[in-house]
């Protein structure tokens, strides 16, 4: 049989059972109430577009999804043909107890929210969650004392009608489509801040085929129980005008008490803490997966908020960041050295590439002598750079996009706040970005990571930063990999072969995935051992193995390079690490014990990068000039030191940086060299507050 004869015969037989119930009525003068008809149109509007889904080839699944919606609908066909009946019977019994009306009837409704909040919540998570069943039970708790305060908000706002509370379990149940459709289509968990892009969304959503699966037909099926048992609640009439008058407005304010106790659920932050909500945005999915759609979405919405530095005006601030660029053009831009620069930019308008090449650091820096590890030899032996030195970064271990972030925006974390991702967070098309700033000036703009391009919500944030494109893992088919990944080395030959295509200038930023975490995989061959005293022999294997990944990634850089060499046109090439492995704090901890806990960690948050060109850079001495840094200011330095023009944003941070030469989560380092903790310190320099201000006005202050 035809998978769309099923709901088609179903839907019949309810609207049979309909006409002949209002056929028998009429008869006897018992015809079914307006509002039992109503209630016959809902299992029978449902069938209809599980059919045409059928019909059009959009259901992927078979008969075994089709059939608990056929039987869950002919149940809500059943209770809305004996809805009057029932509440008759509700009636009849309050007589035989000598109780007011309204008592039967206000007790199957709390059994009602009671049920249809558990429906609720399988409405939510079984069309997207395969671990539905698996869930901890403090997190299916909390997310049905959710779902159960808005049922009641909605039961007493459409004053005590089962309709209001059959609505909330079909929003329930709209989210677990949409969260469904987003993981068909992007593998991605829905994030707040989707919610102020729908109008982009809206725009490519016909690009998709929307095909559901037996799933989504089961959450379906929850909704019509729901509407079977919502369909039996309703109040009893008030008497008279004042009676009713007085009856909606104790409604009204019910639904305004459940509507505060909603809101204080959903905004308390240390609420979801305490119960270990927690969200890891490389992959969140899999957070939502395991913690449920409502608590772990509610926990990243409480995670949005920027603080506001003390005293903060718009006016004020554009007016701080017009002085910084004014300071720049005095100095800094007046330099001879300057003008060269953007003379030569002009005429020769040189590609840039920018590669980020994942767990990219110089181990050596944790007393590699100690234990025999000397460095990285060719990027070390780089003599012509531009400029280069440690690159002091924000994280540790992971949280990759983080170091994205403030390259190509140039924002501090330290300004945004610990444990917050902007790339997941936020919609960043009000962000300063790179890559606006190239397509202003008429280069094309290309994006590489080759990994699923949902990952840290990379699909989403290099288009809100204005990415021409972005080449992700389909990109790279059969391609070479190395560890954890496609290569360093094909990830270049897809630049390069971006180059060959075309002439004209470009802006390539190239996220590399090789080097990632685990390293005990024993998958890249013999590789030199090395150990330290007080590391465990398995932590020194695994540090053995990430030494092996950087001695590749260092071959194939080498090759790179080598190749745009002997390109007949100008590159500039930014080179840098997102982040040293998580097992450097076990390394640091046993080389340096007993150490003041904040200069501790610093040497774990130091990577390194290099900017090179293949051509005499107007200005440059290209004598691997060191320049310690962090990735909020390279943009900008690199931009200055190859003339490109720029934003006031950009000028404001090369000023800032003369007082404040790192800034970074971890601490901000002084023109002295001495390192500051930003929680404990008074004696930051005055930049620390001017940019926190000129940084929220180019990013926070777009957000709202």
């Amino acid at each position: 049989m035809p998978l769309a004869l099923a709901p088609i015969v179903t839907a019949l037989v309810i609207v049979a059972a309909g006409v002949s119930a209002a056929l028998r009525g009429r008869a006897s003068g018992t015809r079914p109430s307006v509002a039992s008809l109503v209630w016959l149109t809902v299992p029978v509007v449902a069938l209809a577009a599980v059919a045409a889904v059928c019909a059009r080839g959009l259901y992927v699944g078979d008969s075994d999804g089709i059939a608990p919606l056929c039987v869950s609908a002919l149940v809500a066909g059943t209770a809305a043909l004996l809805r009057d009946q029932a509440l008759k019977a509700l009636d009849a019994l309050a007589a035989r107890l000598g109780v007011s009306r309204r008592v039967p009837r206000a007790v199957l409704a709390v059994v009602v929210l009671l049920a249809c909040s558990a429906f609720g919540v399988l409405a939510i998570e079984v069309p997207y969650n395969p671990a539905t069943l698996t869930a901890l039970p403090r997190f299916a708790l909390v997310e049905g004392l959710l779902v159960l305060v808005g049922l009641t908000l909605l039961y007493f706002l459409f004053q005590r009608r089962g309709a209001g509370v059959a609505l909330g379990v079909a929003l329930c149940l709209s989210t677990g489509v949409a969260q469904y459709f987003m993981s068909s289509f992007k593998a991605a968990a829905i994030l707040p801040n989707d919610l102020f892009a729908l109008g982009t969304a809206a725009a490519v959503s016909g690009a998709y085929v929307y095909q559901v699966n037996g799933d989504v037909l089961f959450g379906l099926s929850c909704l019509m129980v729901a509407v079977a048992l919502c369909a039996l609640v309703a109040p009893v009439s008030p008497e008279g005008s004042t009676g009713r008058v007085r009856g909606t407005v104790a409604n009204l304010a019910c639904a305004a008490l459940a509507f505060v106790v909603l809101w204080a659920g959903v905004t308390v932050p240390s609420y979801f803490d305490d119960l270990g909500v927690e969200m890891k945005y490389w992959y969140a999915l899999d957070y939502y997966e395991r913690q449920g759609f409502l608590p772990t979405f509610i926990a990243v919405a409480q995670d949005l908020p920027i603080d506001v530095p003390e005293g903060y005006s718009t006016a004020e601030a554009a007016d701080l960041e017009a002085s910084y660029a004014e300071t720049y053009d005095q100095t800094l831009g007046a330099e001879g050295s300057r003008a060269a620069a953007e003379a030569q930019f002009a005429g020769e308008r040189p590609t840039v590439i920018c590669v980020m090449n994942e767990t990219f650091a110089d181990l050596s820096v944790l007393d590699g002598a100690s234990w025999g590890y000397e460095g990285i030899p060719f990027y070390d032996s780089v003599g012509d750079a531009v400029m280069r030195g440690p690159l002091d970064v924000s994280v540790l271990g992971g949280g990759t996009c983080n170091s994205e972030f403030e390259f190509l925006t140039g924002i501090p974390l330290d300004y945004v706040g610990d444990g917050k991702y902007p790339y997941s967070l936020y919609d960043l098309s009000g962000a300063p970005s790179l890559a606006k700033q190239f397509s202003e000036l008429g280069y094309s703009t290309t994006a590489i990571h080759p990994n699923f391009a949902s990952n840290w919500n990379r699909d989403r944030a290099y288009e809100a930063l204005g990415f021409d494109r972005f080449l992700s893992f389909d990109a790279f088919d059969n391609a070479d990999y190395f560890h954890s990944g496609v290569s360093d080395a094909e990830t270049y030959d897809k630049v390069l072969e971006l180059l060959e295509q075309d002439d004209s200038p470009q802006f390539i930023f190239d996220v590399t995935m090789q080097n990632h975490s685990g390293y005990d995989q024993g998958n890249i061959g013999d590789v030199s051992q090395y150990a330290v005293d007080g590391v465990s022999d398995y932590d020194n294997g695994r540090l053995s193995e990430y030494l092996g990944c950087i001695s590749e990634s260092d071959r194939a850089l080498a090759e790179f390079m080598a190749e745009l060499k002997k390109l007949d046109r100008p590159v500039v090439l930014v080179f840098f690490g997102d982040h040293q492995p998580a097992l450097s704090s076990i390394v640091n901890d046993a080389l340096y014990p007993d150490e003041d806990e904040f200069e501790h960690n610093l040497r774990t948050y130091e990577t390194t990068y290099l900017v090179w060109a293949n051509y005499d850079l107007a200005g440059s001495a290209q004598d691997s000039q060191v320049i310690e840094t962090s990735p909020a200011y390279l943009a900008a330095l690199t931009a200055n030191a190859i003339g490109m023009p720029l934003t006031d944003y950009q000028k404001a941070l090369l000023v800032s940086r003369l007082d404040m030469p790192s800034i970074s989560l971890v601490g901000v380092r002084d023109a002295s060299g001495a390192w500051l903790d930003p929680a404990s310190d008074d004696e930051l320099p005055t930049a620390y507050d001017d940019l926190s201000r000129i940084s929220y006005l180019e990013f926070a202050d777009k957000l709202s």
